[in-house]
């Protein structure tokens, strides 16, 4: 990893860089680390920035076979119940500004067991998640093309503690 920055202390919100896929995947396997039953992460970012990307790396940490999951743009909702944590894995992009998580189904497993991620997050109604962890990510002029920067950000009280250890993790000497 190259570097951080930490706009807000420990706590977040902060951001990191990530030099190539060999860093996205740890980063992934990390965050897989500090998974509980009940979260939820909302993934945002432009086209081609890396979101499904990441969420192949958080459920490869989860014991899920990265070729199995694939973005589910189109099925809107893909589970993996055989995963350490039951994961789903959903994508708002082509519902876009109106999405309607009642009719998608995801409103049930939003307040269930399972570990939820959602891609195109933003596309989300803003009182949807009250407690997440918020990952934009972005593919800045880097000197390398596999670059991205990654800002983390806490909604509520659920990832608060699990940052500052996220960040002891990706900053540690491999």
């Amino acid at each position: 990893m190259k570097g951080h920055t930490e706009a807000h202390g420990r706590n977040g919100p902060f951001t990191m860089e990530l030099n190539g896929l060999a860093e996205t995947r740890r980063l992934g396997c990390e965050i897989a680390r500090l998974l509980r039953s009940g979260d939820i992460i909302l993934l945002s970012g432009d086209l081609g920035t890396g979101k499904t990307t990441l969420a192949k790396a958080i459920g490869e940490g989860l014991g899920i076979d990265p070729a199995e999951i694939t973005s589910p743009t189109f099925a809107i909702i893909h589970e993996y119940p055989e995963a350490r944590l039951p994961l789903v894995h959903a994508d708002m992009y082509r519902l876009g500004e109106n999405a309607d998580i009642e009719e998608t189904g995801l409103e049930e497993y939003l307040t269930g067991g399972h570990a939820v991620l959602v891609e195109w997050a933003e596309f989300l109604p803003g009182d949807t998640c009250p407690k997440a962890l918020e990952i934009f990510i972005t593919h800045p002029d880097l000197p390398h093309d596999s670059g991205r920067r990654v800002h983390f950000s806490s909604r509520g009280s659920a990832w608060k503690g699990r940052l500052p250890r996220l960040l002891d993790r990706m900053t540690a000497k491999q």
